[in-house]
């Protein structure tokens, strides 16, 4: 039994931190698609720098950091209801499996955003810059300066968890194994009984 109930932990991580870190590839391209990239301008070295400067320089990963605190938020809250939904029906505690698994698909999730996102930009902005003259202002391809960044997904979604877990605790609605046993079982019904018809009435 009790293999069997740290196998289902040890899958409920896995598939926490699968979910959860698959989602950076979709994330990465909608960051490519939606973010704003700023203006560089090409110097006699090849080099580029920040001129005309704007606003736009940064709203890159502005775009970046808006996103993965969305996704902490909406990922932390999912990943609650599904571990919640599951110790009820199996009466196995998923707290810590669910919390560790959202922690590192997070965490992976968010690098892999990142990595999509300025891998599919590399290509053209690299391009523009090698063909334009010195002087000449180009668009500048995504990237990701403050990797600190990278810890907001995670952080917002330990966060949303750990919110939703501490009101629960403190409600006192934690599934156990007693509510998965209760949900399991179902009335039986006395067909002999009903086949006799009602009782008679004595006078």
């Amino acid at each position: 039994m009790a293999d069997a109930v740290t196998e289902r932990k040890i899958a409920a991580g896995a598939v926490v931190f699968g979910c959860v870190a698959l989602l950076g590839a979709p994330l990465g391209l909608l960051w490519w698609l939606i973010a704003p990239r700023g203006q560089v301008t090409v110097t006699t070295g090849g080099t580029t720098v920040f001129y005309p400067l704007s606003e736009t320089v940064f709203a890159g990963e502005g775009y970046y950091a808006l996103m993965m605190l969305v996704a902490g938020l909406l990922t932390g809250y999912l990943a609650y209801l599904a571990q919640y939904s599951s110790t009820r029906r199996h009466g196995v505690d998923l707290r810590m499996p669910t919390l560790l698994g959202i922690s590192a698909g997070a965490l992976a999730g968010a690098v892999l955003a990142w990595v999509v996102g300025v891998g599919l930009d590399v290509f053209s902005a690299s391009g523009a810059q090698s063909f334009a003259a010195p002087g000449d202002v180009v668009e500048q391809g995504l990237s990701l300066r403050s990797h600190s960044a990278l810890l907001l997904w995670p952080f917002v979604a330990i966060l949303q968890y750990g919110l939703f877990d501490a009101v629960s605790l403190w409600r006192g609605d934690l599934p156990t194994a007693e509510d998965a046993r209760t949900d399991t079982v179902e009335p039986v019904h006395d067909e002999a009984d009903n086949s006799r018809g009602p009782a008679p009435v004595e006078r």
